[in-house]
This record gives structure tokens, C-alpha cells and sequence, in this order.
């Protein structure tokens, strides 16, 4: 199963706001050097909300012990 552009919020799981990713800074986008010149993508650890919280229930996205898609992250490993 493929993520979707939706996110879990944090409040809903664990009752706090996901604090500032720490990778992008809050911005959801990092600058990286490409030649000489400079690119900016997606954060991968936040997926672009700048909020980062890792899911209580997984390390990766799938229950452990099943194997099938969190059903507190839906897969994502992370809150928002």
C-alpha cells in the first residue's frame, strides 16, 4: 500500500501537537547542493508538513508482529 498525501494528526493519537521537524526546520523544505547551484525538495523526514512526530505504535509504518500498514499511521511512521 502506497502513502497518500493524508496525515495522521497528532492531537487525535496522543493528545499533543507534533513539534517542529528538526531537519527542515519547521519549513517542510530543504535546500541541497546540485552543481553549483542549489535545489529545494520535499522534507523526507516530515514530508513537507515541518511537523515531525514518530508514530508510538511502529518504527516503520507496519505493526509489528503482522506486518500489515499501522493502523495508528497509516503507514506513514510519523504524526502531524
Amino acid at each position: 500500500m502506497f502513502a497518500t498525501s493524508t496525515f495522521i494528526d497528532a492531537i487525535t493519537v496522543t493528545g499533543t501537537h507534533a513539534p517542529e521537524c528538526d531537519e527542515c526546520e519547521g519549513g517542510g523544505t530543504v535546500t541541497y547542493p546540485h552543481g553549483p547551484h542549489e535545489r529545494t525538495r520535499e522534507c523526507n523526514a516530515c514530508h513537507g508538513t515541518g511537523q515531525y512526530l514518530p508514530c508510538p505504535a511502529c518504527s516503520d509504518g507496519t505493526s509489528p508482529g503482522t506486518g500489515d500498514t499501522c493502523p495508528i499511521c497509516e503507514g506513514f511512521a510519523t504524526l502531524t
